[in-house]
């Protein structure tokens, strides 16, 4: 192999590596908002409003109830598990992504940025890294959405650690891999929308020269970027932790039987059941994880 092969292969491998440390990194911050945002998802599965026992009233009441019963720990339930997938799902995602931006394929004979050859990179991205770590995923909801007895909320799995959660799965008849379709669909809205949105932002910023400082361009761009993933990957969101949760076959017998039930039992609201905890999550993490990912990037490549 000669020495430019070695090189663009470290490129490559540097690229996952930098995805995979960047999101990891904002997962620390933000998990605590994901074990809130799964509690809210699964509040009142398949019930009607205001025929059930309310648990967690809001963001605020989530957290101190929370901490109250299950110790500070239990704001940072499921951590190794969801830092695990974050490394497996984004190094992929990421590196993938920005291998296909640094080959030119999505821009235009000027070199542009083409938007929906953005959003088809960020897609395909999406959905090889959610097949990837789609294991990870199902370890990750279930721990997060163990409770305490008196604020539990939907199917209660009593994983001791990311390796048993993983065990029971492999023995279980949905298998590793059970609830994937609503993996593919969540992460490929949602890469296609973050990744996209952030390229496209961030280069028409760029070019109108408004800004002297590159961080600011980033910022911006990451503050649009997590606003429109919320919008578009919420539903998509609250059907892939059902079916993650879910004992295999209890509730839902696919994605679209999901789908017809949470719209028959719950309407229209019970697609974006948690929007508010889904927005401190995954905004303050699409902002910290393209950030630093961008600078990360500044920094080793």
């Amino acid at each position: 192999m000669s020495l430019e092969s070695n090189k663009s292969v470290l490129s490559y491998l540097k690229e996952f590596a930098i995805g995979g440390a960047a999101t990891s990194t904002a997962g620390l911050f933000s998990n605590p908002f994901d074990v809130v945002k799964t509690r809210f998802q699964l509040q009142g599965e398949l019930q009607s409003r205001g025929s059930y026992n309310v648990k967690y009233k809001n963001l605020f009441d989530a957290f101190i109830k929370i901490a109250k019963y299950e110790g500070l720990p239990g704001i940072q339930k499921g951590l190794c598990s969801a830092l695990m997938y974050q490394i497996v799902m984004n190094s992929t995602r990421l590196g993938l992504y920005q291998t296909i931006i640094n080959s030119g394929l999505p821009n235009d004979n000027n070199g542009k940025p083409v938007f929906w050859k953005l959003l088809i990179s960020g897609a395909f991205s999406g959905s090889v890294s959610a097949l990837i770590s789609s294991p990870l995923y199902l370890a990750k909801v279930q721990i997060q959405a163990s409770a305490a007895s008196n604020i539990a909320v939907g199917y209660q799995h009593k994983h001791t650690s990311v390796w048993s959660a993983l065990r029971a799965a492999y023995n279980s008849p949905g298998g590793l891999y059970q609830g994937v379709t609503s993996a593919l669909w969540r992460v490929s809205v949602g890469s296609a929308t973050q990744l996209s949105t952030f390229t496209r932002v961030k280069h028409f910023i760029a070019s109108q020269n408004v800004f002297r400082s590159d961080f600011s361009v980033v910022v911006i761009s990451s503050l649009i970027s997590s606003g429109a993933i919320v919008v578009t990957m919420t539903p998509f969101d609250v059907i892939a932790t059902r079916l993650y949760n879910q004992k295999h076959g209890l509730y839902y017998t696919g994605w679209l039987d999901c789908v017809k039930k949470i719209l028959k039992t719950e309407g229209v609201g019970g697609f974006y059941k948690g929007t508010v905890a889904h927005y401190f999550r995954i905004g303050p993490h699409t902002i910290l994880t393209l950030i630093i990912w961008d600078r990360y990037r500044k920094w080793f490549l």
